[in-house]
């Protein structure tokens, strides 16, 4: 176990008597992987942390753990337990997480948009069935509810419509970094269909602002 700030964790659950289970500590390094002063602050405040403050932080590392954002049944549930773990770690520790919330997107129930996912993400940016290599999309999105029909607009202006695929948008336009510049790629329409509601309904009760890690498994 590497991470600064999953070691800090382990050891004061080790002088407790008391070991950080592997996933736990996964979670936490996930949440803290930029280096930085930042990071520093929050290691040394858990490791002056008393015994309490030091039991608290290891239950919330494991509620963390526990609740992934996998699309699904459930899900809506794990999202809101998740981000309310991560904000009440952020008030204990006086840190900031990257993100709030992560959302998993299973590969194996929506292939195709999960390959426009990553695609997005790695830089490879669709315009149709035309691609091109450029910055690579924000993996970390931000709800903008309100600002959804504008940047869904944005994003398919030009790009027609090819029956019977749809046109996937990636970031989606519920989110602050959609609209104009998105990666829009035509997929199946059961695709992309299923994977937005899927990932809409994940979401549903987090409030705009919410910062939301798009990952593909």
């Amino acid at each position: 176990m590497s991470h600064p700030i999953a070691k800090a964790l382990e050891d004061a659950a080790q002088r407790m008597g008391r070991k950080l289970s592997k996933d736990a500590a996964k979670a936490v390094g996930d949440m803290y992987s930029q280096v930085g002063d930042g990071t520093k602050k929050v290691v040394k405040n858990i490791q002056d942390a008393d015994g309490q403050h030091a039991h608290e932080l290891i239950n919330l590392a494991n509620k963390v753990a526990k609740n992934g954002g996998e699309t699904g049944k459930g899900s809506r549930r794990r999202m809101r337990e998740q981000a309310a773990a991560r904000d009440d770690f952020n008030q204990r520790t006086g840190g900031r997480t990257e993100y709030d919330a992560e959302l998993v997107l299973d590969r194996s129930k929506y292939p195709e948009s999960a390959r426009h996912i990553e695609d997005a993400q790695n830089g490879t940016i669709w315009q149709g069935d035309r691609k091109r290599t450029d910055m690579p999309m924000p993996d970390v999105l931000t709800i903008d509810r309100n600002g959804a029909d504008d940047n869904r607009a944005d994003s398919l202006r030009g790009i027609p419509t090819d029956s019977p695929r749809d046109r996937d948008e990636y970031p989606p336009a519920m989110y602050q970094e959609g609209g104009t510049g998105a990666s829009v790629r035509y997929i199946a329409a059961k695709d992309n269909q299923g994977s937005g509601s899927a990932m809409g309904s994940a979401v549903r009760g987090l409030p705009d602002g919410t910062r939301v890690k798009i990952t593909v498994r």
